[in-house]
């Protein structure tokens, strides 16, 4: 707006100096002259400007698809991209979800038993040692009605429902490692709440087997019994069509298994792997992702993962 209002003014300041001197009029030519040179330095004033923002958004690696970055994160867009390889999952096709009843009708048979809730491509990852180096796509568990909120406010576990536990089982298989308050978010929606009460989290957590929990000074999470956090080396990149999670409900092995396959291609400075990372789990950079990058990369250093070089780049270990 600066530079469009300093041309405008020097057109503005041209027209009316050669009227003053057509008109021979001094006071008219003085008035023209104060135009051109306001419209002047208002121009030269804002292109300074662009030219400063252009140098600062230069130096910082915040994600733009307009520049066309890699949707998986190899580094900033003056590095070479490697070849992506071939996704060996097929598309699923977007089923809509049918609205929320307001009453409930029983399932007219059980629930079938945990494993096999989840997707066929997840069931199969987790046969061929569990995930891929490259990360897998994230999917969620389903979002279908399983019964009323009086499900979740039973005064006794003996008189807990078991499609409740069921419920909590299959989510932890499908999204696990899972942030606990997410966990009971995602198994209350399915009964109708969309603010658990107290008594009902402690309804849904109470479902949670006590070797499933993890407690990190990143937060709690349940695992699925198949994964073993010191060994896990898996992640679940954020597929274009599904909405991302929040930074603070991502564990932070998964962090660590991200950044270090970051750091497997190349090594990277700091802002490379924030940036990189970021992008894996469809982010952009912020304070509070910043941090929780920075912790866990601090994490990876620790327990042998990556190492610092003396020039302060990071690179992969295992």
């Amino acid at each position: 707006m600066g530079l469009l209002a300093g041309v405008f003014g020097v057109l503005l300041g041209a027209t009316g100096y050669f009227s003053g001197i057509g008109n021979a009029s001094t006071a008219e030519i003085v008035l023209a002259v104060g135009f051109l040179v306001a419209g002047t330095a208002l121009a030269g004033v804002s292109i300074w400007q662009l030219v400063v923002s252009d140098r600062h958004k230069r130096r910082t690696f915040t994600h733009d698809s307009k520049r066309g970055v890699h949707p998986y994160g190899y580094g900033p867009p003056s590095q070479p991209r490697p070849e992506t390889p071939a996704n060996p999952y097929p598309q699923v096709p977007y089923l809509p979800q049918a609205s929320p009843q307001l009453h409930y009708t029983p399932p007219s048979a059980p629930i079938a038993p945990t494993v096999a809730q989840a997707p066929d491509w997840q069931t199969r990852t987790r046969t061929a040692h569990h995930w891929l180096p490259t990360g897998i796509p994230y999917a969620s568990a389903p979002t279908s009605v399983l019964g009323s909120p009086a499900d979740l406010d039973r005064d006794s576990s003996a008189t807990i429902p078991l499609r409740v536990r069921d419920a909590v089982r299959e989510t932890v298989a499908i999204e696990g490692p899972i942030e606990r308050n997410q966990l009971v978010a995602r198994v209350a929606q399915r009964f109708g709440v969309h603010k658990p009460s107290e008594k009902q989290q402690i309804c849904v957590l109470g479902e949670v087997p006590e070797s499933l929990m993890r407690a990190t000074s990143l937060g709690v999470f349940a695992w699925p019994s198949d994964l073993d956090p010191a060994t896990w080396r898996g992640f679940r990149f954020t597929p274009p069509t599904v909405s991302p999670r929040t930074i603070d409900t991502i564990c932070a092995e998964e962090i660590v298994n991200a950044i270090t396959q970051v750091a497997h291609r190349n090594r990277c400075t700091f802002d490379e792997i924030v940036w990189a990372t970021l992008t894996q789990f469809g982010h952009e950079r912020t304070g509070a992702a910043e941090d929780r990058i920075e912790a866990c990369l601090t994490a990876a250093v620790r327990r042998g993962r990556l190492a610092r070089d003396p020039d302060g780049r990071y690179r992969a270990l295992t």
